[in-house]
C-alpha cells in the first residue's frame, strides 16, 4: 500500500505529532509499504495558547503540498487537519483515494477555536473518510468540530531506543524533558526542588531566561537535546519529574521514560493517568501543588524498592504504545478502507 502522510508542523522541532507521524511511517515502511510525509520546509512559528508550535503557513509550502498530493498514492492521512495551512488543504484537495485524519490537541485553546468554528470544521472534517483521536481526551477536545464518534488510537512511539536503555542512575538526579510552557509545569518543579537540599535537577530542553532565575547551582541546563540523545540522558537519572498543568492528550515523553526504565514522578491528570496505565506506573500528585511534587519526588529519590517497581511496572505500561502495536491499529484501519 502506498501511504501519504501529511504533517503540519516543523519536522526539525520537537513534539508529539512529529514523533507520532515519523514512527508511524518507519514502522509501517517496516512491514512493505510505502509510506512518505509531507511536512512544510519553510515553517512560522506562532503561538497557540501558550504553546509555540511552527506550522505550515507559505505560500511555496502550499504548492509543494499540491505537488505531493499527486503523486501516485492510496491512502492519505492527514496530522491535525484543521491547523493552518497544510492540514485544510489536504482535506479540500480533490482526492480520489479514502483519506484519514487523526486529532491530537487536547489544549483548552484548541477547544474554544473547534467550538468558535463548529460549522466550517465539520464541513471540513465530513470530507475524511476515517476520523482517529489521538486519546480519549482529544476526542473530549474535539468534539464541537466532529459529527460522528472516531476511533481512539494512541500514538505511535519507536521505544527500540528507550528500551535498550541500560540503567546506570547518578544518585538523587531528577530528570525534566519538555519545553518551558507554563502547562508543562516547569516553575513548579524548581520550586518543588526547594525542598529537596539532596537532589539535582537536569532539564533537557528550552528555557526562559525568566525560569533560569529560579533555579539555583543544583540545576543543569542542557538546552534543546535531539532526540535521539534522550535515551542518554535517561540512563543516568534517579527518577523523572513532569509536572504538567493540563492539556495533554496522553505523555509521549513519559512513555518514552517508562520504556527507559525511569521511575516517574507525574501530575495527575487524565492524559497521564492513561499513559501510567492510570497511576499505576508512577507516583502522580495534583496539578499545581508543588508541596505533594516535593514529597513524591523524595518518596521515590528514598525509596530503592519503589523506583524498581515503578520502573518495572512502567516497562509494561510503555509497550502498550510501540510502534508496530500502534502501525498494526492504523493498518486494519487502513485496510478496511482500501479496496483489496
Amino acid at each position: 500500500m502506498r501511504i501519504q502522510h501529511v504533517l503540519p508542523y516543523d519536522p526539525r522541532q520537537p513534539g508529539g505529532v512529529q514523533t507520532h507521524t515519523y514512527a508511524l511511517s518507519r514502522a509501517l515502511s517496516d512491514v512493505g509499504h510505502d509510506s512518505t510525509i509531507f511536512a512544510p520546509s519553510r515553517p512560522l512559528r506562532v503561538s497557540l495558547g501558550g504553546t509555540r508550535a511552527d506550522l505550515a503557513l507559505h505560500p511555496l509550502d502550499a504548492l509543494a503540498l499540491r505537488r505531493f498530493l499527486r503523486l501516485p498514492h492510496d491512502l492519505l492521512h492527514i496530522q491535525e487537519p484543521l491547523l493552518p495551512a497544510v492540514g485544510p488543504l489536504a482535506l479540500l484537495h480533490p482526492s480520489p483515494v479514502p483519506t484519514v485524519v487523526t486529532l491530537h490537541s487536547a489544549e483548552v485553546v484548541a477547544h474554544r477555536f473547534y467550538r468558535w468554528t463548529a460549522p466550517l470544521t465539520r464541513r471540513l472534517m465530513r470530507r475524511a473518510d476515517a476520523l482517529i483521536c489521538a486519546s480519549p481526551i482529544s476526542h473530549q477536545t474535539a468534539v464541537p468540530a466532529i459529527s460522528y464518534e472516531p476511533r481512539i488510537i494512541y500514538p505511535c512511539l519507536d521505544l527500540a531506543a528507550f528500551s535498550a536503555v541500560t540503567r546506570n542512575p547518578e544518585p538523587n538526579t531528577i530528570l525534566f524533558v519538555g519545553r518551558d510552557e507554563p502547562r508543562k509545569g516547569l516553575t513548579l518543579l524548581l520550586r518543588a526542588i526547594r525542598q529537596l537540599p539532596q537532589a539535582k535537577l537536569v532539564i533537557a530542553g528550552p528555557v526562559r531566561h525568566s525560569t533560569r532565575q529560579l533555579a539555583d547551582g543544583r540545576t543543569t541546563f542542557l538546552g534543546p537535546i535531539p532526540h535521539e540523545e534522550i535515551p542518554l540522558l535517561m540512563k543516568s537519572a534517579t527518577c523523572a519529574a513532569f509536572p504538567a498543568s493540563g492539556g495533554e492528550a496522553l505523555g509521549l515523553v513519559l512513555i518514552e521514560s517508562m520504556a527507559a526504565g525511569v521511575p516517574l514522578v507525574a501530575s495527575d491528570i487524565p492524559g497521564y493517568r492513561i499513559a501510567t496505565n492510570n497511576g499505576d506506573a508512577a507516583l502522580l500528585s495534583p496539578p499545581n501543588d508543588p508541596d505533594a511534587l516535593a514529597q513524591n519526588l523524595l518518596r521515590l529519590l528514598d525509596d530503592a524498592q519503589l523506583r524498581e517497581r515503578l520502573a518495572n511496572r512502567g516497562r509494561e505500561a510503555a509497550n502498550r504504545f510501540d510502534s508496530h502495536v500502534i502501525a498494526r491499529q492504523h493498518l486494519d484501519l487502513y485496510q478496511s478502507l482500501v479496496p483489496a
